[in-house]
């Protein structure tokens, strides 16, 4: 009997990578407990932003699964803040054990994000975003135009696999009201956690990053 547990497939957020501190230290807690862990790295970033998007990332992950499946592998998708849009869209189309979302909204670039704070971003053309790895990056607003195709409220019922949602009772980039609208509209079985004090960059607050891991750890074992 195979008893090998199923690949964890984790997906950043923007302007995330695999290094960011949000997956180094879930990777090195998923592989003490035995799963395959992959990191999927957004293509073209940071070097060539014009191409970096939602469409070229859900390429490369649809092969990546593809190739997963084709080989008999099973997997779990998780996916942070718009990398669980994507892990959302991803879970509806494939087959995942399982599937969970930390601080997740349902859409980049909603109309309350276009008349708030992606205003002076849409209205100059792209964004100063600064990142802990590559410093101070032009990103073009043709990324929240693309990335306004993907509506993760769309495909959620599609879903199938038991789903874990996590939020942020501080979350100021995605109010955990945001995420509750994706586990309303998702099918049983779901899970639904609020942390007291997460915000969004809960990476960063080291009391909370690991009560984080061990509930998505928790999920993965079926504890």
């Amino acid at each position: 009997m195979n008893t090998s547990k199923p690949t964890i497939i984790l997906i950043p957020g923007f302007g995330e990578y695999p290094e960011t501190k949000t997956f180094v230290e879930l990777k090195i807690r998923l592989e003490q407990e035995g799963f395959p862990v992959m990191i999927l790295a957004w293509p073209h970033y940071p070097n060539d932003l014009d191409q970096y998007s939602f469409t070229e990332t859900l390429l490369a992950a649809r092969k990546l699964l593809t190739e997963l499946q084709h080989n008999k592998t099973s997997f779990i998708l998780h996916g942070n803040s718009m990398g669980g849009i994507i892990a959302t869209i991803l879970a509806a189309e494939f087959a995942p054990v399982k599937l969970s979302l930390t601080v997740t909204p349902y859409q980049a670039g909603t109309e309350d994000d276009l008349a708030g704070k992606y205003k002076e971003w849409k209205e100059t053309g792209t964004r100063a975003f600064t990142s802990s790895k590559y410093g101070t990056l032009q990103i073009p607003f043709a990324f929240i135009e693309d990335a306004r195709k993907y509506n993760a409220l769309n495909v959620i019922g599609k879903v199938t696999c038991p789903i874990l949602f996590i939020a942020g009772a501080e979350d100021k980039n995605v109010p955990w009201a945001t995420t509750r609208q994706l586990y309303d509209r998702a099918t049983m079985p779901k899970e639904w956690k609020l942390i007291e004090g997460m915000e969004h960059k809960f990476q960063y607050q080291p009391e909370i990053l690991p009560k984080v891991n061990e509930l998505l750890i928790s999920f993965y074992l079926g504890t």
